[in-house]
Protein backbone atom coordinates (compact mmCIF):
# COMPACT_ATOMS: atom_id res chain seq x y z
CA UNK A 1 0.00 0.00 0.00
CA UNK A 2 1.50 3.19 -1.42
CA UNK A 3 0.16 7.14 -1.90
CA UNK A 4 1.90 8.40 -4.83
CA UNK A 5 0.97 11.34 -6.83
CA UNK A 6 -0.14 11.09 -10.42
CA UNK A 7 0.83 13.66 -13.17
CA UNK A 8 -1.76 16.33 -12.26
CA UNK A 9 -1.07 15.86 -8.74
CA UNK A 10 -3.45 14.05 -7.11
CA UNK A 11 -3.60 11.38 -4.21
CA UNK A 12 -3.49 7.78 -5.81
CA UNK A 13 -2.97 4.36 -3.59
CA UNK A 14 -1.66 1.65 -5.18
CA UNK A 15 -3.38 -1.27 -3.28
CA UNK A 16 -3.35 -5.10 -3.94
CA UNK A 17 -1.88 -4.73 -7.27
CA UNK A 18 -4.65 -1.62 -8.44
CA UNK A 19 -4.26 1.83 -8.72
CA UNK A 20 -6.85 3.64 -7.27
CA UNK A 21 -7.86 7.78 -6.78
CA UNK A 22 -9.41 9.23 -4.61
CA UNK A 23 -13.17 9.63 -4.97
CA UNK A 24 -14.54 12.09 -1.84
CA UNK A 25 -14.57 9.20 0.75
CA UNK A 26 -13.00 6.25 -0.95
CA UNK A 27 -10.93 5.52 -3.74
CA UNK A 28 -11.83 4.24 -6.71
CA UNK A 29 -10.28 1.98 -9.45
CA UNK A 30 -8.54 4.57 -12.03
CA UNK A 31 -9.85 2.18 -15.78
CA UNK A 32 -12.90 3.63 -17.02
CA UNK A 33 -16.00 1.57 -16.27
CA UNK A 34 -14.73 -0.18 -13.26
CA UNK A 35 -16.44 -0.94 -10.20
CA UNK A 36 -13.32 -1.68 -8.39
CA UNK A 37 -13.48 0.67 -4.84
CA UNK A 38 -11.52 0.91 -1.59
CA UNK A 39 -12.22 2.46 1.39
CA UNK A 40 -10.00 3.29 4.58
CA UNK A 41 -11.47 2.07 8.07
CA UNK A 42 -9.54 3.07 10.98
CA UNK A 43 -5.74 1.95 10.22
CA UNK A 44 -6.58 -0.55 7.22
CA UNK A 45 -7.28 -0.33 3.50
CA UNK A 46 -9.57 -2.48 2.21
CA UNK A 47 -11.58 -3.68 -1.02
CA UNK A 48 -15.48 -3.48 -0.95
CA UNK A 49 -16.62 -3.67 -4.53
CA UNK A 50 -14.71 -6.50 -6.82
CA UNK A 51 -13.30 -4.99 -10.02
CA UNK A 52 -14.37 -5.59 -13.38
CA UNK A 53 -11.26 -4.84 -15.29
CA UNK A 54 -8.11 -7.33 -16.28
CA UNK A 55 -6.41 -8.87 -13.28
CA UNK A 56 -3.96 -6.57 -11.54
CA UNK A 57 -0.79 -5.13 -13.30
CA UNK A 58 2.66 -5.12 -11.36
CA UNK A 59 4.36 -3.73 -14.40
CA UNK A 60 2.24 -1.03 -14.44
CA UNK A 61 2.31 -0.08 -10.34
CA UNK A 62 6.03 -0.29 -10.86
CA UNK A 63 5.85 2.22 -14.37
CA UNK A 64 3.43 4.67 -11.71
CA UNK A 65 6.22 4.71 -9.28
CA UNK A 66 9.28 5.37 -11.63
CA UNK A 67 6.93 8.31 -13.04
CA UNK A 68 6.68 9.64 -9.91
CA UNK A 69 10.12 9.14 -8.39
CA UNK A 70 11.74 11.00 -11.56
CA UNK A 71 9.16 13.60 -11.44
CA UNK A 72 9.87 14.01 -7.48
CA UNK A 73 13.56 14.30 -7.65
CA UNK A 74 13.31 16.79 -10.58
CA UNK A 75 11.80 19.29 -8.50
CA UNK A 76 13.50 18.65 -5.53
CA UNK A 77 17.09 17.96 -7.05
CA UNK A 78 19.77 19.37 -9.66
CA UNK A 79 21.37 16.27 -10.88
CA UNK A 80 21.22 15.88 -14.89
CA UNK A 81 18.31 13.95 -15.86
CA UNK A 82 20.52 11.26 -16.81
CA UNK A 83 21.30 10.49 -12.86
CA UNK A 84 17.83 10.48 -11.71
CA UNK A 85 16.30 8.37 -14.79
CA UNK A 86 19.21 5.85 -13.97
CA UNK A 87 18.74 5.76 -10.42
CA UNK A 88 14.87 5.17 -10.97
CA UNK A 89 15.63 2.08 -13.06
CA UNK A 90 17.99 0.56 -11.46
CA UNK A 91 15.22 -0.20 -8.80
CA UNK A 92 12.82 -1.50 -11.92
CA UNK A 93 12.00 -5.23 -12.07
CA UNK A 94 12.77 -6.84 -15.73
CA UNK A 95 9.43 -7.43 -16.36
CA UNK A 96 8.53 -3.84 -15.65
CA UNK A 97 11.56 -2.35 -17.65
CA UNK A 98 10.04 -2.74 -20.83
CA UNK A 99 6.88 -1.30 -20.48
CA UNK A 100 8.61 1.97 -18.93
CA UNK A 101 8.88 5.08 -21.32
CA UNK A 102 12.14 5.50 -23.31
CA UNK A 103 14.60 7.70 -21.92
CA UNK A 104 14.21 10.43 -24.29
CA UNK A 105 10.46 10.60 -23.40
CA UNK A 106 11.33 10.59 -19.55
CA UNK A 107 14.45 13.21 -20.38
CA UNK A 108 12.04 15.71 -21.57
CA UNK A 109 9.59 14.87 -18.36
CA UNK A 110 12.59 16.08 -16.06
CA UNK A 111 12.91 19.35 -18.21
CA UNK A 112 9.55 20.03 -18.58
CA UNK A 113 9.47 19.83 -14.99
CA UNK A 114 12.14 21.96 -14.41
CA UNK A 115 10.92 24.48 -16.92
CA UNK A 116 7.31 24.30 -14.97
CA UNK A 117 8.59 24.97 -11.90
CA UNK A 118 11.08 27.87 -12.69
CA UNK A 119 13.90 25.80 -10.84
CA UNK A 120 17.58 28.12 -11.78
CA UNK A 121 20.23 26.25 -13.32
CA UNK A 122 22.68 25.27 -10.78
CA UNK A 123 25.72 28.02 -11.03
CA UNK A 124 29.09 27.73 -12.05
CA UNK A 125 30.94 29.98 -11.14
CA UNK A 126 30.76 32.93 -8.32
CA UNK A 127 29.28 36.11 -10.44
CA UNK A 128 26.66 33.71 -11.06
CA UNK A 129 25.22 33.13 -8.02
CA UNK A 130 22.38 35.53 -7.00
CA UNK A 131 22.02 36.62 -3.14
CA UNK A 132 18.71 38.21 -2.45
CA UNK A 133 18.59 41.65 -1.04
CA UNK A 134 16.76 40.73 2.50
CA UNK A 135 19.63 38.49 3.23
CA UNK A 136 22.31 40.68 2.57
CA UNK A 137 21.70 42.88 5.29
CA UNK A 138 22.60 42.23 8.83
CA UNK A 139 20.45 42.87 11.94
CA UNK A 140 24.18 44.11 13.96
CA UNK A 141 25.49 45.95 11.41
Amino acid sequence: MTIILSSKNKDQLLFEGFRYRRDRSVWRCIKDKCKGRARFDENIYEVYKNHTCQAPNPEEIEKAVYNYEIRKKAENSHDPPRIIIQKARLKLSSDAAAVIPQYLASQRSVQRIRKDNDIPKEPTSFSEIVIPLKFQLTTSN
